[in-house]
């Protein structure tokens, strides 16, 4: 309804709703990206995208990474001023992240996991022009950084695991953005449906109601048709 001024909201521009939908790597997507990886120039893809696959961690906080946060004792990797009570937010190591670590530990020549190979003692930045040259190479369809990042929560949904423990892995405050990240594949929904069918097929089958009447055609009782929406 429009004031005595005229309408407040005009002029006011309609919020943009993004439609793009999120890209999920297929297992081979993913061996054929990272081998493509290392027939790249840039140094650090391969190793970067093997620990956002098997941890989740946003290009940030990966590129921020510091050799102090590694815990190899523990096997766990620690994110500090992360968005929680405590200000710090553990991520556990698999046995593939803690190897390549490892390597890359032997050959380190900053405190910085990931350091410009230009700029010293600069992080590293720039991964887009690696990604569009691995993309090529491997002839995939085109991917970013943040969708190995969506991947890396999938799969884990897929094997069962619980959607909070993927919210505890993330690091998320709700559970809703979580659920962002925790596809369901075409296939899966394909399953899921099928299974109402094999469930559905194995219940018998509900019998009509029959009410009884005197003098009916078999034996005594009469089908009626009973009214199920209303009187």
């Amino acid at each position: 309804m429009e004031t005595a001024g005229g309408n407040p909201l005009r002029g006011v521009r309609s919020l943009t709703v993004p439609t793009r939908l999120e890209r999920i790597l297929e297992l081979d997507e993913e061996m054929r990206f990272l081998d493509s990886c290392d027939r790249g120039r840039s140094p650090y893809l391969r190793p970067a995208g093997i620990l956002a696959l098997n941890t989740g961690m946003p290009r940030g906080e990966l590129l921020s990474l510091q050799w102090e946060q590694i815990d190899f004792i523990h096997s766990r990797i620690r994110i500090l001023d992360a968005k929680t009570n405590s200000g710090e937010r553990p991520i556990l190591m698999n046995s593939v992240v803690s190897a390549l670590l490892n390597d890359l530990a032997k050959k380190k020549s900053s405190n910085l996991v990931f350091p410009s190979n230009r700029k010293v003692p600069e992080r590293f930045l720039d991964l887009k022009k690696g990604i569009k040259k691995a993309v090529q190479l491997a002839s995939i369809a085109p991917i970013r950084f943040h969708d190995l990042r969506h991947t890396f929560a999938t799969p884990l949904v897929q094997a069962g695991v619980y959607i909070i423990t993927v919210q505890h892995l993330f690091g998320h405050a709700k559970i809703f953005i979580t659920a962002r990240y925790a596809h369901s594949p075409n296939n899966a929904r394909i399953a899921a449906i099928r299974r109402l069918d094999e469930l559905f097929s194995s219940q018998p089958a509900p019998k009509r109601p029959r009410e009884y009447t005197h003098g009916g055609e078999d034996g005594g009782y009469k089908h009626q048709q009973v009214n199920t929406l209303g009187p």
